[in-house]
């Protein structure tokens, strides 16, 4: 039972819900990209952000606790207030960067 959408830029895309998934979803190892994924600098955001999961990648939580102050880190988002009600955030934060206190 295919059900059809619409995209945004107008592509029709056909989707069977019943279907099975070929293979579950993985990220791959940045080193082993071929062509320019190998010439990326290590300090690109997405190469950040697939370290942490590869690293916490059984805890959800830390993951996304890591990504927020990788977030931080490079967009300065508790300066505006983004991490402003999570106080498990601000103190990884706080841990990872003394002087931002």
């Amino acid at each position: 039972m295919d059900q059809k959408f619409r995209t945004t830029s107008g592509l029709i895309i056909s989707v069977d819900p019943l279907r099975e998934s070929s293979a579950p979803l993985e990220l791959g190892d940045p080193a082993a990209e071929h062509g320019v994924g190998n010439l990326v600098p290590a300090n690109l955001i997405r190469k950040q952000i697939e370290r942490v999961i590869r690293e916490h990648g059984s805890d959800p939580a830390e993951a996304a606790l890591a990504i927020c102050v990788i977030l931080d880190g490079n967009l300065g988002l508790a300066e505006d207030g983004y991490f402003d009600d999570d106080e498990t955030v601000m103190k990884a934060i706080l841990a990872a960067d003394p002087a931002w206190s």
